[in-house]
């Protein structure tokens, strides 16, 4: 008798009282109320955009099908019927990574509606293999879904320096190229002055110029660049002496250096490099490049 007076004093509550409640509740528990009656289930439907939206850790959309990982051992297979059919996998969710293969323009608008009207939420943007929509779209999703890193893998990007006129990829937090031959000598001179981006990877994009690496190191000591976290992968033979020379630099062992700007900031630098590979690391205080982009899982 009690639950009974219980349950009908919640449903006298004011709506306005009820949807206070339920905004401290998480998607899950939401998603339980809504299963008890019709009054509630049409309530939290019809405010879904103000409630809590569901986690998940990793999407992968292709033509064929969608995965989508609720954490490394769980993943969900959703097959690509349409882009009517997989709307509801990409509302009111927010997603650690979203790998899209293949971004059309097509799919770039439809994810960039879901972000702007059904709380599509995710913190990293793959791009994998290839992508034929126009920069200026990619920059609208970015936008659209609060997206501040970026990571072009196994995919020509063609950026220049003009692009970063777009404000979603000069604000950027983190900007990731693999295997990216597309991305020259005048991209690597302005995106030092002209990209906010605190991390960076390069990976195999041999194209990277030994000057690239001198000037980042100079910057950051003189305080007109904030770096946290880079690393660099190249198949060219550079020169350690010549990146280093006459900077206020103090070596440690073989392949590690230390070195502090003039804001007091220190940094650790690893360099590597034989005949036909260059590695370099710079990690500013705590930052570790191993954590600028989420670890992506490949359970099938």
């Amino acid at each position: 008798m009690a639950c009974a007076e219980e349950k009908n004093a919640f449903f006298e509550l004011p709506t306005k009282l009820v949807l206070a409640i339920l905004k401290d509740c998480t998607y899950q528990d939401c998603y339980k109320v809504r299963a008890t009656c019709k009054a509630l289930k049409s309530l939290i439907e019809d405010n879904l955009k103000s409630l809590a939206s569901q986690d998940v850790y990793h999407i992968d959309l292709e033509r064929r099908r969608v995965r989508a990982w609720r954490n490394f051992s769980w993943c969900d297979r959703i097959p690509f019927r349409s882009i009517e059919y997989i709307s509801k996998f990409f509302c009111y969710v927010n997603v650690k990574v979203l790998t899209v293969n293949t971004l059309n323009d097509e799919l770039c608008a439809f994810l960039t509606e879901n972000a702007q009207k059904k709380k599509l939420r995710f913190e990293q943007l793959r791009l994998f293999h290839s992508f034929t929509a126009s920069h200026e779209s990619i920059c609208q999703l970015l936008k659209a879904a609060k997206c501040r890193v970026i990571n072009f893998e196994a995919v020509e990007s063609h950026l220049q320096p003009a692009h970063f006129e777009f404000e979603e990829y000069k604000n950027l937090k983190s900007l990731c190229f693999e295997m990216d031959d597309t991305i020259g000598e005048e991209f690597f001179a302005s995106i030092l002055d002209k990209c906010t981006a605190k991390n960076l990877i390069f990976h195999g994009c041999d194209r990277l110029p030994q000057r690239f690496v001198r000037t980042m190191f100079e910057k950051w000591l003189n305080g007109s660049r904030e770096m946290e976290a880079v690393r660099i992968t190249a198949n060219q033979n550079f020169s350690f002496d010549e990146i280093i020379s006459n900077l206020n630099i103090q070596n440690v062992d073989r392949s590690t250096w230390t070195m502090q700007n003039v804001k007091g900031d220190k940094a650790t630098i690893t360099m590597r490099r034989n005949n036909f590979h260059f590695f370099v690391a710079f990690e500013v205080n705590d930052h570790r490049v191993e954590d600028i982009l989420y670890k992506i899982p490949y359970i099938e």
